[in-house]
Parts: structure tokens; C-alpha cells; sequence
């Protein structure tokens, strides 16, 4: 079976999630209140330019995306059925960003909840949505290379150490 055909298949099994089927209700809960769904039609538009002028010019004015987010807490908070369409979404994005987590995972390996910069009281339960990613199968674990540098700017917490650099 080739890649295509798993990714059809993910994609036919996520439709059937609680999580997939709460954002398609609450979309059309919106489409079927014109009041709403003309609000919500005009959030669209004004997304879309931002995404439109964001591929041509790869900068956003900081006017556009705050009124955009302008836009969109005014119309939460008018329209209760978009406040819960955005919700269900990001209840989706969740979903997706733990899809996504787990392929990557296992293309590139698991890191170890040690190898991350997290306070020790987070590592458990980062280790536990590991354990549930790999299925109860123990995966490889993530190399990370001995030359590996932070960007710049970015500081880990001050008694976190990189797994493979000298103490």
C-alpha cells in the first residue's frame, strides 16, 4: 500500500473523530444562521488577504493581523456559534499537531522527556504522551547531533543541559 493510500485512510479516520465532527456541526451551525455566517464570511475575506499578502510580499503589517484579531474577538463575541466553531478548531488543532508529532516521531525518533527543556515536574507527562505516541512499542530515540546550537536568542532553563555536551 502505497503512502497516498495511508494518507486517505488517515485522513477518512480523523473525519470520524469527535473532535472533526464537532468543527463540521459547528460550521454549519454558522452557515445556517445568516446573521452569523455573514460575519464569519467577512473574517474569512480579511484572513485570506492576510494570507494572500503574506505569500507575496512575506511580510504582514502589524495593523492588518491586529485588526484581524480585532475582528475576530468582535465577532466571538457577538456571535456565540462562531466563539464555538473556534473552539471546536482548536480542539482539531490539537488533534493534528499530535498527528503530526507522531510521524514525525517516527521518521526522526523519539527524544527521551530527559532531552527536553522542561521543568522536571513536565518531563513525566511529556514521557507519557511519548509512551502513548510509540504505542507501547519502544522506538529509537532522537539523536541530536554533537554540533547542535541553539539559535540565536534562545535560552534553555538554567539547569538544562543538552544530552552529548560536556557539563
Amino acid at each position: 500500500m502505497s503512502y497516498i493510500d495511508k494518507a486517505r485512510e488517515l485522513g477518512e479516520a480523523l473525519a470520524q473523530t469527535p473532535e472533526v465532527q464537532a468543527l463540521v456541526a459547528a460550521e454549519a451551525a454558522i452557515r445556517a444562521d445568516q446573521e452569523a455566517n455573514e460575519s464569519f464570511l467577512q473574517y474569512q475575506e480579511k484572513e485570506r488577504q492576510i494570507v494572500t499578502t503574506q505569500m507575496i510580499s512575506k511580510v504582514v503589517p502589524e495593523k492588518e493581523s491586529l485588526a484581524l484579531i480585532d475582528l475576530k474577538i468582535r465577532i466571538m463575541n457577538k456571535h456565540p456559534l462562531i466563539k464555538t466553531y473556534f473552539l471546536q478548531q482548536q480542539k482539531f488543532e490539537r488533534v493534528m499537531a499530535m498527528v503530526n508529532l507522531t510521524i514525525t516521531t517516527t521518521i526522526h525518533g523519539m527524544p527521551s522527556a530527559d532531552q527536553l527543556p522542561l521543568p522536571d515536574e513536565l518531563k513525566n507527562m511529556a514521557q507519557k504522551i511519548f509512551d502513548s505516541i510509540g504505542g507501547g512499542t519502544p522506538t529509537k530515540t532522537m539523536e541530536i547531533p554533537k554540533d547542535f546550537k541553539l539559535p540565536a536568542g534562545m535560552k534553555l532553563p538554567s539547569n538544562f543541559k543538552l544530552p552529548g555536551t560536556p557539563e
